[in-house]
């Protein structure tokens, strides 16, 4: 298993419409091979802390869908305005790690 976590900060003014845009996007991604699922938390201590973590069966598959036109477009549904006030703070990838117990 892959997991990939993007952790954003926006201004928590904005992140409502961050939200937004996650609970309506395209679900491209879902369709992607080797994709599992994809959650996005947001902070109960800081508004603007937007978590963004993606599981995949595999690396490969990540990196595949991560340079696809669905990715592409998925992006590009997002306001340029809001794009803008988005901060990637962190990109981490847990793929070290086996699952163990569930």
């Amino acid at each position: 298993m892959y997991v990939s976590l993007s952790r954003l900060e926006i201004p928590a003014a904005r992140a409502p419409e961050l939200v937004t845009a996650f609970q309506s996007r395209a679900r491209l991604v879902d369709r992607a091979e080797g994709f599992i699922d994809l959650q996005v938390w947001q902070s109960d201590r800081e508004e603007g802390e937007i978590l963004m973590v993606s599981r995949w069966r595999d690396k490969a598959c990540f990196t595949t869908y991560m340079r696809s036109a669905e990715h592409q477009v998925s992006h590009d549904r997002i306001d340029e305005d809001l794009r803008g006030d988005i901060k990637l703070r962190a990109l981490e990838h847990m793929h070290t790690y086996e699952v163990v117990a569930e």
